[in-house]
């Protein structure tokens, strides 16, 4: 399908020296440093989303190390042959090795449908795609981190009616970012509609400071899940070839997830809650479990486009069939919005508290956190551009 509308879109004739167009360079707010024909049809920006942390962190009362650089991520996106054909690729420089973060081609030539091919966020969790540098907290929250489907490559299908409905359908590899090779039988397919009963949500979490008004009342409610057989594997280096070598470990999982939330938005106060319930099936004979969980966050703001404080709650039951492995967590935070998104700055403490009943009695089971009590204090300056 994507095939058949790029060869729609593409133009019938070669091109005359005479239809050349010329380029325009310029820093747009809202797509960065962009190379652009003045009809956009051909675009190209590039740009830099970096977060740099001081971050003292204690786990059961004792040190622990420490990273300053939490992401660097440089990408090179824009259109070709028309606007609404799009492309994104990003990379993570921050981790050892750099790997591919983002590598896309997106075609909405309307609003009700989009399709989007490659290594991209899956649907699951509004709180996870918002990204990095369009939440209120210094990253992502451990409970939706646990039941997130993360990224993978694959197609979606999505798009908006009426901006009163969104929808995301999508079939993927079950390949995790630094495996380019999909195991047999791996997938993941995945779901999620969003009602918008007042209109368009924000495209942040801290609508309240975009923009050159106030943020519009708005509430918005989703529904979403996914299913999934995934089988692990490790990956070696092999120093004949100099390559990394991709073999299945056996290890093989099928997972149920449902999950639902609720958005609330306003010209002072932003609110989110989301509520997740997953069946985990090992097919290696260890016993299935079910994993439960949901956080919310509160945000108020105090000086108009430049200041707000926000908390957040987490809480999770990794295992309804264990005792002792619940996990709570709480935070605090101030946020001076420099320019938004472009500059933030973010000052938090949290507190999280991860029980556990030991290795023999987890099994397969998996924690969202590390077993004891961590205390962290968290000074990060958000870069977009």
């Amino acid at each position: 399908m994507l095939v058949s509308v790029l060869a729609w879109a593409a133009p019938a004739r070669a091109a005359d020296p005479a239809d050349a167009q010329p380029v325009l360079g310029a820093y747009d707010p809202g797509k960065g440093f962009v190379l652009r024909s003045p009809d956009d049809s051909y675009l190209l920006r590039v740009g830099l989303q970096a977060a740099y942390r001081v971050e003292p962190t204690y786990l059961d009362g004792k040190s622990q190390d420490r990273t300053a650089i939490l992401s660097a991520r440089p990408s090179v996106g824009g259109s070709f042959v028309r606007p609404w054909i799009t492309f994104l690729t990003t990379a993570e420089l921050a981790d050892n090795p750099p790997y591919l973060l983002y590598s896309y081609i997106d075609v909405r030539p309307v609003q009700e449908l989009g399709v989007r091919f490659g290594q991209q966020d899956t649907p699951f969790s509004r709180h996870e795609n918002f990204g990095l540098y369009r939440i209120i907290f210094p990253e992502t929250g451990p409970v939706s981190g646990y039941f997130w489907s993360g990224r993978d490559k694959g197609i979606t299908l999505y798009g908006s009616l009426a901006e009163r409905f969104d929808y995301w359908a999508g079939l993927y590899a079950g390949s995790p970012l630094r495996q380019f090779t999909t195991i047999a039988g791996n997938y993941v397919g995945e779901a999620r509609i969003t009602v918008n009963p007042m209109g368009k949500m924000g495209d942040a979490e801290y609508a309240y400071v975009l923009g050159d008004g106030p943020a519009p009342w708005r509430v918005s409610f989703t529904l979403q899940g996914y299913v999934g057989k995934i089988q692990s594997a490790t990956q070696n280096f092999d120093p004949n070839s100099f390559l990394f070598t991709t073999t299945a470990s056996g290890m093989t999982t099928k997972q149920e997830t449902g999950g639902a939330d609720i958005f609330l938005q306003s010209s002072r106060v932003v609110f989110l809650t989301e509520g997740y319930v997953r069946r985990t099936d090992p097919l290696d004979g260890s016993a299935s479990y079910t994993s439960v969980g949901a956080w919310a966050q509160l945000g108020v703001l105090i000086i108009r486009q430049r200041l707000d404080a926000a908390v957040q709650g987490d809480w999770a039951d990794p295992s309804t069939s264990l005792s002792n492995d619940r996990f709570l967590a709480g935070e605090g935070q101030v946020t001076y919005y420099v320019k938004a998104p472009m500059l933030i700055l973010k000052l938090r403490y949290a507190y999280a508290d991860q029980q556990t009943p030991g290795t023999t009695a987890l099994g397969s089971v998996k924690l969202p956190g590390n077993a004891g009590r961590t205390q962290l204090i968290t000074f990060q300056v958000n870069l977009a551009f």
